[in-house]
C-alpha cells in the first residue's frame, strides 16, 4: 500500500547502463508503487538521456545531471540542500562514496548498493591506492545500509573494507533477481506471434547448436577466450555445420576492435554472427540452444538468471559472483580465463545436451530468481530509512 504521502528519494548514479540499469528498472518501478519518487543524478550525456526515456511512463520521476568537469559530491551536496530528500540511496561504491561526501554534515538516511566487485583489473587506479580506499571507507561507512548484490560481492568488499565490520553500517545481501512475468509473456508473445526466427533469419539448419553471448565486449566479459574457444572447437571438427554464435553488437566500447577480431579468423567468422542490441532479450534468449558467460569476474549477473528461468541451459565460467548464481543449477562452470575447459564444455553439450535438465529446473528458477523477492526487501528497507 502507497504511503500516505510520497517520499522522495535521491539516487546517485556514475553510470545509469548494463547492470545497473537493468537493476533500477526492475526494482525501482515497484518500490514506487510503494509511495517513493526517484530523483536520479548522473553525468550529463547519452547515456542518462537513454536511461531517461526507460521511466516516460512515470512522470513524477527526476533527472539531475552534472557536467563532466563538476565533482558529484558537489551535485549532490547542491541537491540534498533543497531538503526535498528523505533518502539516498547511491549505485555503485564510486556513487556511493560521493553522496557519503555530499551528505556528510545532511546525515539523510543512506543506502548503497554495491554492484560490482574490486579484482586487479578494476581496483582505484592511479597512485595512493590505499589511501583513496581509506578516505572511501571512512566516509561509506557512515552509510545506513551497504547492499552487496551477492554474499561474492560482499566477501570481496569486507577484504577491502574491513571498517565496514565495526559500523555504524549494516550490511544486508540482497541478490539481483529479474523481472519473471515479463520474461515469460514477452517468450509467449513471441512464440504465438508468428514472426519468423533467428534461423530462418540466417539460414541456420534446426540441427546446428546455436549459442548466444548477449555480454558486452569489455573485457571483464571474456569475450576473447570464447574467441579462442571457438577456434580450437574448428580444429577439432565442431566448426560452424555444428555450432554458431549468435552475439549481441555491444552499442558501446570495444564493439569495432572485437568485431575485427572475429573477422581475422576466418574459422570462427564463419561461426559467429553479430546482431543488433535488443530492449527485450526474452525472444532472443529463447531462440538459443545455450547461453555462454566466459566472464572473469561479475557481481550477481542478471543475464544467466533470465537464461535458467526461459529454461535456456548455461555454460559459465567459476568466476566470483557467476559461480554464486549458477551454484546448484545444471549449468557447466568451466574454469574462468581457460579456453580449451570452454571449447571442452562446448563440444560436450553438442554431443550430450543438457537441455531437459534446464528446462526441468525453469520452475525453481522462476521461484529463486524472480526480482519480487528483492523488490520486497529493499521496500522494507525504503519504509524503514525514509520515514525517518
Amino acid at each position: 500500500m502507497p504511503t500516505s504521502s510520497p517520499k522522495r528519494v535521491l539516487v546517485p548514479v556514475s553510470n545509469p547502463l548494463g547492470g545497473i540499469r537493468t537493476y533500477m528498472l526492475y526494482n525501482f518501478k515497484p518500490i514506487e508503487r510503494a509511495g517513493f519518487h526517484f530523483t536520479f543524478l548522473a553525468p550529463a550525456g547519452n547515456a542518462l538521456e537513454t536511461f531517461r526515456s526507460d521511466w516516460s511512463d512515470c512522470p513524477e520521476t527526476e533527472f539531475l545531471s552534472f557536467s563532466k568537469g563538476e565533482s558529484m559530491w558537489r551535485a549532490i551536496h547542491s541537491a540534498l540542500k533543497t531538503n526535498r530528500f528523505q533518502l539516498i540511496h547511491s549505485q555503485g561504491l564510486r556513487a556511493g562514496t560521493e553522496a557519503a561526501i555530499g551528505n556528510y554534515f545532511a546525515k539523510i538516511p543512506h543506502l548503497i548498493t554495491l554492484h560490482d566487485v574490486i579484482v586487479p583489473q578494476n581496483d582505484v587506479p592511479g597512485k595512493l591506492k590505499w589511501l583513496k580506499k581509506r578516505i572511501s571507507e571512512f566516509f561509506t561507512k557512515r552509510a545506513s545500509v551497504i547492499i552487496p548484490v551477492s554474499h561474492d560481492c560482499s566477501e570481496n568488499h569486507l577484504s577491502h573494507f574491513p571498517r565496514w565490520k565495526k559500523g555504524p553500517c549494516r550490511i544486508e545481501v540482497i541478490s539481483n533477481g529479474v523481472n519473471v512475468k515479463g520474461l515469460l509473456e514477452s517468450r509467449d508473445n513471441f512464440r504465438q506471434s508468428g514472426v519468423s526466427g533467428i534461423r530462418q533469419e540466417l539460414g541456420i539448419n534446426d540441427h546446428v547448436v546455436l549459442g548466444g553471448f548477449f555480454g558486452r565486449f569489455m573485457p571483464q566479459k571474456g569475450f576473447k577466450y570464447l574467441l579462442e574457444a571457438l577456434s580450437e572447437l574448428a580444429r577439432r571438427g565442431c566448426g560452424h555445420d555444428r555450432f554458431r554464435l549468435i552475439a549481441t553488437k555491444d552499442a558501446h566500447g570495444f564493439r569495432d576492435e572485437t568485431i575485427q577480431s572475429v573477422a581475422e579468423r576466418p574459422e570462427v567468422a564463419r561461426m559467429v554472427h553479430f546482431v543488433e542490441p535488443v530492449a527485450d532479450i526474452a525472444p532472443l534468449m529463447s531462440q538459443m540452444n545455450l547461453l555462454v558467460m566466459p566472464s572473469l569476474w561479475e557481481a550477481c549477473p542478471i543475464l544467466p538468471m533470465e537464461a535458467m528461468v526461459l529454461g535456456v541451459p548455461v555454460i559459465g565460467s567459476d568466476a566470483i559472483g557467476l559461480r554464486e548464481v549458477l551454484h546448484d543449477t545444471p549449468s557447466v562452470m568451466p574454469p574462468k580465463e581457460n579456453s580449451l575447459a570452454l571449447a571442452d564444455a562446448i563440444e560436450k553439450f553438442i554431443s550430450h545436451p543438457f537441455t531437459e535438465q534446464a528446462k526441468a529446473f525453469e520452475a525453481e528458477a522462476q521461484q529463486r530468481f524472480d526480482v519480487k523477492l528483492a523488490a520486497e526487501k529493499l521496500t522494507h528497507l525504503y519504509n524503514k530509512w525514509g520515514n525517518l
